[in-house]
């Protein structure tokens, strides 16, 4: 899960604290996804804090490499293809908070051996070089395919490097979360297995 709050400070962090507890106790109680995500859009909704939006991917994997997920208005997910190509994970609903009785679909993809998947927060994508440029979708897409081949920390320490030589702005005036995924080619002894 990866998920962002509008706003900054303890109305944003209680927000998606009680977000993350609504998740754990709905997952521990295996309800699917979709239904999870319009139980927490609810609660959202009628909540009385001043934080009432928060963007978020559910995403289950599973050991065959099957990826279940639903986006509830969060930043696309990127997937990046062990060969360089790129998917995005759109399949969802709306921002959690807004609309009362939004609907979620899931997505379903596939992880190779070598694919990876990039989950990011906006304040990623959009910070900015002296308040104007952003660093965009497209420059985050093109660190990742020349780092692919990299494990997750170094592919992470190579997205952020670059967003601060491009920004060249301390401290960010956004939070920025990245989280990598990648499912790793078999270990030569368990591909005779």
């Amino acid at each position: 899960v990866i998920a962002d709050a509008t706003g900054h400070g303890l109305p944003a962090a209680l927000q998606v604290r009680d977000v993350f507890t609504g998740l754990r106790m709905a997952l521990s109680r295996e309800f699917k996804l979709t239904r999870t995500l319009e139980r927490l859009n609810n609660i959202i909704h009628c909540s009385r804090l001043a934080t009432k939006f928060v963007s978020l991917v559910l995403v289950e994997l599973n050991l065959s490499g099957t990826v279940i997920y639903c986006n509830a208005g969060h930043p696309r997910p990127i997937l990046m293809r062990a060969d360089g190509s790129v998917a995005r994970l759109d399949k969802g609903g709306p921002i959690l908070g807004p609309i009362p009785d939004a609907a979620y679909v899931i997505g379903i993809q596939s992880m190779e051996p070598g694919d990876s998947m990039i989950l990011f927060t906006d304040g990623l994508s959009e910070a900015t070089e002296d308040g104007d440029e952003e660093y965009g979708i497209d420059r985050l897409i093109s660190v990742a395919r020349t780092s692919r081949h990299l494990d997750p920390p170094a592919m992470v320490d190579r997205i952020f490097n670059d967003v601060v030589d491009f920004s060249q702005r301390t401290p960010p005036e956004d939070d920025q979360t990245v989280v990598i995924i990648k499912r790793m080619p078999p270990e030569p002894d368990e591909a005779l297995a």
